[in-house]
């Protein structure tokens, strides 16, 4: 490979994922030190980029930043911390520079260098909106760390206020894996269509033969799951796990029967070239789960269930035995001292600091970063009142979405036969709106006005039960102030470490 010979290189890496050249991937394993087997093109780009340059040579790329903490990204992280004098980065995080497509970009500046123990970086990392003039934000608003920070494990943008309190949260304290174990992942069945059903076709199954009910299973999506509650769709899971004797379940089979091209199982004997109808290659049968799931039983127990992408922490105690996709994941937990402390801002704060974002301001919550979780040592007092709080919270957010869910069962009573009553976005928040507007979005989405003579009952009954949702929204709220102070003197915090956080 080529060495030296350019005093700057400047470009914008092509976004090429990885599927779509592995043919060169024998070579490029070869020959760059960056490689890794998932690793998309452009970081093949930095490697030779970086030996393209004069000693002293700088190089600046618009480029993904998905390398920051991903697994297959280690590799390039290593090398440019320990071959390369990082002068700034600025992480667009989830906010499109380029029309059209969705590519998390960042710029990174380096020198070709060796770092030193005092290499300071200049960051800035923009969140809410592109600045019409990026220079002049960057001047004022980047901020700056110490280069020797930034390690294989993942890189975390922060300055030295922010890196301090991160420090200070996890030094002397365990993590949430040596504590209380890993989380689990919810159920790859390979074909949601077939596996996933509602409560027509699951009453159904039960009426033609009453055994078919040993196979199914409440279950829940990660949409589903939200801070202190679920919301829960009646949907079900037809649970088949290895192993199973499908002809003890002739009502199951059958359903299954009219997928069963999508559900069969890769043959080794296909050719590579053509494209397999079924699921991937794997020792099960047509009609079982595609996954083992080894654990299912932990389903069924008390556990912490959160979605795999969120927007904010979106922890809940689940006690009735439902299980998940793999949108979901779940802590075989029943504590509500532990639902306390991942539903905490502190938590949130953490977590936003080493996981991979995605856009619309939502990150990936990955087991290996829950993993890290820091766990504050708690006097049996502080345990429990951290639990009875979080519970509290628990119980008063399951009764606010039970008067959601309620009164959004009211809405076919104003739908004409005729219509189909669905309900658009600001109808599923009902309890944001004022009547008027109520009375317009009613006409919108069902083509019919609330008759006059029912318009003061539905004005009372709107208003009553947006007053209990505003009453709860309260109490919520100040058992979550009080929960995150408990917590923050878990840690020690000060006054302005508390600031950081909260801001």
């Amino acid at each position: 490979m080529a060495q030296g010979g350019f005093d700057v290189v400047l470009g914008n890496p092509p976004y090429v994922r990885q599927e779509r050249f592995s043919e060169l991937k024998p070579w490029l394993e070869q020959n760059y030190e960056v490689y890794n087997g998932v690793a998309d093109l452009y970081a093949y780009f930095f490697e030779l980029g970086h030996k393209l340059l004069n000693p002293g040579g700088r190089l600046g790329y618009i480029s993904s930043s998905t390398f920051f903490k991903t697994g297959s990204g280690a590799r390039l992280r290593n090398y440019l911390a320990e071959r390369a004098m990082l002068e700034k980065i600025v992480d667009f995080g989830d906010l499109q520079v380029f029309a059209g497509v969705t590519t998390y970009p960042a710029i990174v500046v380096l020198k070709k260098a060796i770092p030193e123990a005092q290499t300071a970086l200049a960051i800035l990392a923009l969140r809410k909106s592109l600045p019409d003039n990026l220079d002049q934000c960057f001047a004022q608003e980047h901020g700056t760390m110490q280069q020797a920070r930034l390690n294989q494990a993942s890189w975390q943008l922060e300055d030295e206020s922010q890196a301090k309190l991160r420090l200070k949260l996890t030094q002397g304290h365990p993590t949430l894996k040596e504590v209380y174990g890993s989380p689990l992942y919810g159920i790859k069945t390979g074909l949601n269509a077939a596996f996933v059903i509602d409560r027509q076709i699951r009453d159904r199954l039960i009426d033609e033969d009453p055994r078919s009910a040993e196979l199914l299973k409440p279950f829940f999506e990660g949409k589903d799951l939200k801070k202190w509650h679920a919301q829960p769709r009646d949907i079900w899971i037809i649970f088949t796990r290895r192993g199973i004797d499908i002809e003890q379940y002739p009502a199951v089979q059958n359903h299954l029967e009219q997928f069963r091209e999508q559900l069969e199982p890769k043959t080794k004997s296909w050719p590579k070239s053509d494209k397999w109808p079924g699921r991937k290659a794997g020792p099960y049968q047509w009609f079982e789960i595609q996954d083992t799931v080894a654990y299912y039983k932990e389903f069924e127990k008390a556990k912490v269930f959160y979605p795999d992408i969120t927007d904010s922490q979106k922890f809940h105690l689940d006690i009735s035995g439902a299980y998940s996709g793999n949108t979901g994941y779940f802590l075989p937990i029943n504590d509500f001292y532990v639902l306390g402390l991942l539903n905490a801002s502190v938590t949130w704060f953490f977590l936003k600091g080493i996981s991979d974002s995605v856009r619309g301001g939502f990150y990936r919550m990955f087991s290996q970063n829950i993993n890290r979780l820091p766990i504050p040592s708690a006097t049996v007092e502080q345990k429990n009142s951290i639990g009875d709080l979080s519970k509290k919270c628990q119980v008063l957010s399951e009764q606010r979405y039970a008067i959601e869910n309620n009164f959004r069962r009211r809405f076919p009573d104003l739908c004409p036969a005729e219509r189909e009553a669905t309900l658009n976005t600001k109808l599923k928040s009902w309890w944001l709106l004022e009547f008027v507007n109520f009375q317009k979005q009613i006409k919108n989405q069902f083509k019919s006005t609330i008759p006059l003579a029912e318009r003061n009952a539905w004005q009372d009954y709107l208003e009553g039960e947006k007053a209990k949702i505003a009453t709860l929204n309260r109490q919520i709220s100040q058992y979550e102030t009080e929960l995150n102070h408990e917590v923050y003197r878990l840690f020690k915090l000060t006054p302005q470490e508390i600031q950081l956080i909260e801001a």
